[in-house]
């Protein structure tokens, strides 16, 4: 690549994100879907992103950096507190990683590409002053606060805005004081070519939950409702996928609340299926063996990629009435109240024992999921990017 190359497009990674099939989340999944449905049109980007122990995303465009070492333990979170407080930085070793990926983006891309970061405004900020040609553009994955200075600064540091939702976009144009119309919201895509439903489904209904089993994603929902739905008919399975860690299981307070939960369940007869943390390629086969799929967050969700990828599978979508979620499942699913277990029973058995309706539901998220899909997130990417002109000419 040309050092002149000023047409460069090149994917930053979040800080503390790393970019594999096996032990990373959603920002990385996003990035190399975005990169898959680029290879098509012979715009291919760069990808720049912290190093990781499991092999990464094949991508012939990657580059990998090991993270500035930090100390650890007691001394490494009283030097976080510090760093905090003095200068607004969220992570020890952020400045340094920022000017690793500054001169990283140099050698392979040159000084007046296009970054696209993902959740990180500091770094948008020390990018800004390192490579002052560029153009940056700031992708919201989440509802994504900063500390001063570099709240104020990010607003000019960043020439184009872009959030993952209306609801996410809102916010960030409430939180750093920008007008509305300066933050665009691009849709996410899902892979509906390698996410398909299955043939046939067979046997009793699955109700499915994909994600991680965090308090805030509420798994523990799932289980309640599963058991009051117990108390009509057993006629049914659960399946959870995912850990409280993307490369590890670490027990705690809430992972024996989900146990104990599971316990009671497969005590009254209905089968429990917790495999753990799956990677990328074997998440499809995961999504085809339940046939319903439930998103019970407590937060916010901003545009979740489980949701989609659920719908893309066939299942019937039932989700919390929460963030960007009413935006993605439109017409084509169900929704609840977050923490409401009653109003999550009543749907459940509504669709176990009912196979009609089961199909209708799953007939319709794959339908709207297909609407949504990688080549028009990238092409819309790229497009509001180049559209966009720095104008700096240091």
């Amino acid at each position: 690549m040309s050092r002149s190359a000023e047409n460069a497009f090149v994917f930053v990674n979040h800080t503390d994100e790393t970019f594999t099939p096996t032990q990373s989340g959603a920002l990385a999944t996003y990035i190399y879907e975005c990169c898959r449905a680029s290879a098509g049109g012979g715009d291919q980007p760069w990808v720049v992103s912290r190093s990781a122990p499991a092999p990464a995303f094949d991508w012939d465009k990657l580059r990998l950096i090991d993270f500035p070492r930090r100390p650890g333990g007691w001394l490494g979170i009283q030097l976080t507190r510090v760093q905090r407080n003095a200068i607004g930085l969220p992570r020890l070793g952020q400045r340094a990683w920022a000017k690793r990926v500054a001169r990283t983006v140099r050698e392979i891309a040159g000084a007046r590409c296009t970054l696209l970061l993902h959740n990180d405004p500091e770094v948008a900020v020390y990018l800004r002053a390192a490579l002052p040609q560029a153009r940056i553009v700031m992708l919201f994955h989440n509802q994504l606060a900063a500390r001063e200075p570099f709240r104020a600064k990010v607003t000019s540091a960043v020439d184009v805005f872009l959030a993952v939702s209306d609801f996410i976009a809102d916010w960030v144009a409430d939180y750093y004081a920008l007008p509305r119309s300066r933050v665009t919201t691009v849709y996410a895509g899902v892979a509906s070519d390698a996410i398909t439903p299955p043939a046939e489904r067979t046997g009793a209904p699955v109700i499915g939950f994909v994600g991680r089993t965090g308090i805030e994603k509420a798994p523990d929902v799932v289980l309640k409702a599963a058991l009051a739905l117990a108390d009509r008919t057993t006629e049914f399975g659960v399946q959870i996928v995912g850990s409280n860690h993307w490369d590890r299981y670490e027990e705690d307070a809430y992972q024996r609340e989900l146990n104990a939960l599971a316990a009671q369940l497969e005590q009254r007869g209905v089968p429990v299926t917790r495999p753990g943390h799956v990677g990328r390629v074997a998440l499809p086969e995961w999504l085809r063996r339940s046939s319903i799929h439930v998103l019970p967050s407590r937060w916010d969700e901003p545009f979740a990629l489980t949701t989609l990828e659920g719908m893309a599978a066939g299942n019937a979508v039932v989700a919390t009435r929460t963030g960007g979620t009413p935006e993605q499942v439109g017409d084509a699913g169900q929704l609840f109240e977050r923490d409401d277990v009653d109003a999550l029973t009543d749907i459940l058995e509504a669709l176990v024992t009912d196979g009609a309706a089961l199909a209708e539901w799953g007939r319709r998220a794959r339908q709207r999921a297909e609407s949504f899909t990688w080549s028009s997130t990238y092409r819309r990417l790229r497009e509001l990017s180049d559209a966009a002109t720095s104008g700096r000419t240091a």
